[in-house]
């Protein structure tokens, strides 16, 4: 027999083989959701030969008791031969060895090393931009209760499911899996019919969701789990935080929280509610915010009269993305549920307006991303006349003239394109001279 365990680290934890007398039979020990609780260090454990499971359970690991129950179970079963493949003093001998060394076997993998960071300079990787990011990371959208953040959320994710840019600066398709432990099935079902007739899909185009009105989110994560590895799904959204099992106000319990949302290992984004005493905040621990990448507060606008609502999104928190305005979306309603979602026009939502980008954000916005533009495409892309846009182009030192294309003036930023202007020519300055005099 072996004198040491040696694990073997796998994607879902740690396991341990080792061959039986005759080298006819493997006997193998498996731990996965190795974890430290209050009470300790835990894992589900299981014990197979040649593969074939003998016992499993879930177990604090230093406890004597579930260790003895399990081996003594597995012996059982092994040894039903005339030949005894290993006394139950030295499978208990080894299981205990085993289970005792797990936590620090898992720890190993944690270590500080030399960390290969070659390459370039990068931006980070934006599943929608300028809100959203890639590669497992977190975001919290929080709002008044019933004001728009599951409409916001539903349209975000078909829009990705389906890489529709129209209303959100969409980044690639991607699966996204919907999570909703709010509302009933029913209710989802026929807002989701809304959603996909006001992106131009057809009524019945399916998203991928998991709908457990009433569960928690420790109870749907195994599913949740499942769901990513089974559809290669890179985004969750979780409607609500509010349902996650545990307490939020509790600094502990909000950490647990925020742990099983970044251990699921895609991006992921969390819908959160305001307290009734303050609509500026999360309800709950500031852990929720601590532990986000992108915080995002959603403030709307009601206009019964004319079935609309407007929203304004704001970054409040954001690790690696810069805090920039958004622009302020309506949506229209009829008695079926959303069938627009648009860019609102200015002053539209009059109480808003603090959070509207101003029509200068947007042309500098706009030449950022297209570069020198014509006074009319400048104005087609703002929905603003021609004339409207060439008087804040030409009367604000940010934008500077470039050359023309035809008739048309072509503009740039000044930060940007300065060097492409052709150089001013003063007439009634007349000619200078390049040497100046001097005097004594």
């Amino acid at each position: 027999m072996v004198e040491k365990i040696e694990y073997e680290r796998n994607p879902d934890g740690l396991s341990y083989t080792e061959e039986l007398e005759g080298g006819e039979a493997l006997l193998k020990f498996k731990a996965e959701k190795i974890r430290l609780e209050k009470t300790g260090a835990h894992a589900e454990v299981q014990i197979l030969i040649n593969d074939v499971l003998l016992a499993a359970d879930q177990f604090n690991l230093s406890r004597l008791d579930p260790r003895q129950r399990m081996a003594n179970k597995a012996h059982k079963q092994l040894n039903t031969g005339k030949t005894e493949l290993i006394s139950a003093a030295a499978l208990n001998h080894r299981f205990d060895e085993f289970c005792i060394g797990l936590w620090d076997a898992n720890s190993a993998s944690t270590l500080a090393s030399w960390v290969n960071i070659d390459g370039e300079l990068s931006l980070p990787e934006y599943i929608v931009n300028p809100f959203l990011l890639a590669n497992g990371a977190g975001t919290i959208l929080y709002g008044e209760p019933a004001k728009g953040k599951s409409w916001f959320t539903m349209m975000l994710a078909q829009s990705i499911q389906h890489n529709i840019e129209y209303v959100f600066d969409v980044r690639g398709k991607r699966n996204v899996i919907f999570v909703n432990l709010e509302r009933d099935e029913d209710g989802v079902i026929r807002r989701m019919r809304a959603v996909n007739r006001a992106l131009g899909l057809d009524y019945n185009q399916e998203p991928l969701m998991i709908n457990r009105k009433g569960w928690t989110l420790e109870r749907v994560k195994n599913s949740i789990e499942k769901s990513i590895e089974h559809h290669d799904a890179e985004l969750v959204i979780l409607d609500s935080i509010s349902r996650a099992g545990l307490g939020l106000t509790n600094d502990e319990d909000a950490n647990a929280i925020m742990d099983h949302l970044n251990s699921l290992g895609v991006s992921w984004l969390g819908i959160a509610h305001t307290p009734k005493s303050n609509t500026e905040t999360v309800f709950g621990s500031q852990m929720f915010l601590a532990s986000a990448d992108v915080v995002c507060q959603l403030t709307t606008e009601e206009q019964y009269q004319n079935n609309k609502l407007g929203l304004a999104l704001q970054i409040t928190k954001a690790n690696d993305i810069p805090k920039v305005k958004l622009p302020i979306w309506a949506m229209e309603f009829d008695d079926y549920g959303i069938h627009t979602m648009r860019e609102a026009y200015d002053g539209e939502f009059l109480e808003l307006t603090e959070f509207a980008t101003s029509r200068k954000e947007k042309v500098i916005e706009f030449l950022r991303e297209n570069g020198p533009s014509t006074v009319k495409d400048i104005s087609a892309s703002m929905s603003i006349h021609r004339s409207t846009a060439s008087g804040l182009l030409s009367g604000n030192p940010e934008f500077v003239a470039l050359e023309r294309d035809g008739k048309e003036q072509i503009y740039g930023l000044t930060s940007l394109h300065q060097s492409s202007a052709p150089a001013p020519i003063d007439y009634d300055k007349g000619y200078e001279r390049s040497v100046q005099q001097s005097s004594f």
